[in-house]
């Protein structure tokens, strides 16, 4: 192998551990809540089942379904999957069902942002020169998944992120739950 040279042997090693070595994986399907064993209602069976269904899905404004959905589109059409009426937007959204604490989250209920309000001030706000809270209004929502985890949409696609990452702890706004206990 000495005579390979150093791309020699990175391409020898690539062909022997295989490509993941470099990264190139497809994500794994995200854990979806507490193992099956634990849900308590066929609901809550049901919303994982349907979540299964989207994750990966493209963005796609005003979308509702697996080909193409955006963030509040995803929480209608998974919650429609499973008996629960949700209206379209977020702002809607976040007027109806049970306000939950953040401390007493539970698989299915939905959390709520003001993330991507201000698109004109996203560079102040990322800069920390606009503050959070300046945006009284929500705009961005998900699915809590447990573990604090939540699956939602956005320009990349639907895809879980963790609820105590610094922009979405600063964004938070509240949460709702909308399956019954």
């Amino acid at each position: 192998m000495a005579a390979l040279g150093s791309w020699g042997r990175i391409l020898a090693a690539v062909l022997i551990i295989g490509v993941p070595a470099l990264g190139c994986t497809r994500p794994p399907v995200p854990p979806a809540g507490p193992p099956p064993t634990v849900w308590r209602t066929p609901q809550e069976t049901a919303l994982h089942q349907a979540l299964q269904e989207f994750y990966g899905s493209p963005y796609k404004p005003g979308g509702t379904d697996p080909s193409g959905v955006d963030c509040s589109g995803l929480v209608q059409a998974v919650f429609q999957r499973v008996g629960v009426a949700l209206p379209r937007t977020v702002a809607q959204q976040f007027r109806q069902g049970q306000p939950v604490p953040r401390a007493r989250l539970r698989f299915g209920d939905v959390v709520f942002f003001n993330r991507f309000c201000q698109a004109r001030n996203y560079r102040l706000f990322r800069a920390g020169l606009l503050a959070p809270a300046s945006a009284a209004r929500v705009c961005h929502n998900g699915i809590y998944l447990g573990r604090g985890r939540f699956i939602h949409a956005s320009r990349q696609g639907v895809y879980v992120s963790r609820l105590d990452a610094p922009v979405w702890q600063a964004s938070f706004m509240g949460a709702r739950r909308y399956l019954p206990p």
